[in-house]
């Protein structure tokens, strides 16, 4: 997939401001020093893709463009592409996101890798030998029916975002079946579009334990279309304990892993996902802590 970027840029993901409509993120993601915003489309986000009409997106265009911002990313959070009801509205509503990023000049849309098999299972009463009831949990999916199912349905995502000359960034991260590099590469490859690359969030490939620091990003970077950073301090794997933290301050290698970003030449966005939406009361304000972050990542990019 072709890079947005001739160079590395920061934008500022609008989860770090829930406090904040998108018109005022335009304004203050710019004094805090991003070149652009990634925007969380959902109901209760800056953008909800399902009502928002082509003029407001043509309003938003224009008030980014007043102060010289661009869009990086939309992340939405449509997923399940392995219910067989559910994919159709699914698939409809990313298109939907596409149409919007097109209207913004956005690059790129987030796109899950669906979702895990064993969250499509259900509870099942059953009778053992004795005749007595019990309750299992059963009816779920095959891996390689979620496998497919969620390939074929990016796939046709994809398709149409190519005509309006948007990119699918499908994200690894814990929930999907694309938490790793070695699967997420395989989907991206099954998929088989060119305008389709993966969303690196390094802390959940850390957390997958499957690759770790500059091994993930040499084995990721000929896919990487978009970068998230966030940190946070684990204090076990499974089940997940961990408290997000500043840039730094936590235990994901990000020295490491930025310093690698930079070797291979990555270009391309790398977007603070300060999670102030998700922890409200463990981070600092929007500005203390954003503006702490993208100072972070730019001693080991631009440094």
């Amino acid at each position: 997939m072709k890079k947005m970027n001739d160079r590395i840029k920061f934008s500022g993901h609008t989860m770090g401001a829930p406090q904040w409509d998108i018109y005022q993120i335009i304004k203050e993601f710019k004094k805090i020093g991003y070149d652009g915003i990634e925007v969380r489309v959902a109901a209760d986000g800056q953008i909800n893709s399902e009502t928002l009409t082509d003029a407001e997106a043509k309003k938003i265009r224009k008030a980014a463009d007043k102060e010289g911002m661009e869009f990086s990313c939309l992340v939405s959070y449509y997923q399940n592409f392995v219910d067989l009801e559910k994919r159709v509205d699914v698939i409809k509503n990313l298109k939907r996101v596409v149409e919007i990023a097109s209207i913004l000049h956005c690059p790129l849309i987030r796109v899950y890798g669906g979702v895990e098999p064993f969250s499509t299972a259900v509870p099942v009463e059953i009778k053992d030998a004795k005749g007595k009831k019990q309750t299992v949990i059963g009816g779920g999916t095959w891996f390689c029916d979620c496998w497919t199912r969620t390939v074929d349905g990016i796939r046709e995502v994809a398709q149409y975002a190519a005509k309006f000359g948007v990119g699918v960034a499908i994200e690894t991260h814990v929930g999907s079946i694309t938490m790793t590099i070695r699967d997420t590469v395989r989907m991206v490859k099954d998929i088989n579009m060119a305008n389709v690359g993966i969303l690196f969030d390094y802390a959940w490939v850390e957390l997958a334990g499957v690759e770790q620091g500059a091994e993930a990003v040499r084995a990721a970077a000929p896919y990487i279309v978009h970068c998230h950073v966030k940190d946070w301090t684990l204090e076990q794997r499974f089940p997940i304990k961990k408290k997000s933290c500043l840039m730094g301050n936590g235990t994901v290698r990000w020295k490491e892993v930025l310093t690698e970003l930079k070797k291979v030449g990555y270009t391309g966005y790398i977007s603070d996902e300060y999670e102030k939406y998700w922890y409200p009361k463990e981070l600092p304000s929007t500005e203390e802590g954003m503006g702490h972050n993208l100072a972070f990542v730019k001693k080991f990019i631009l440094g």
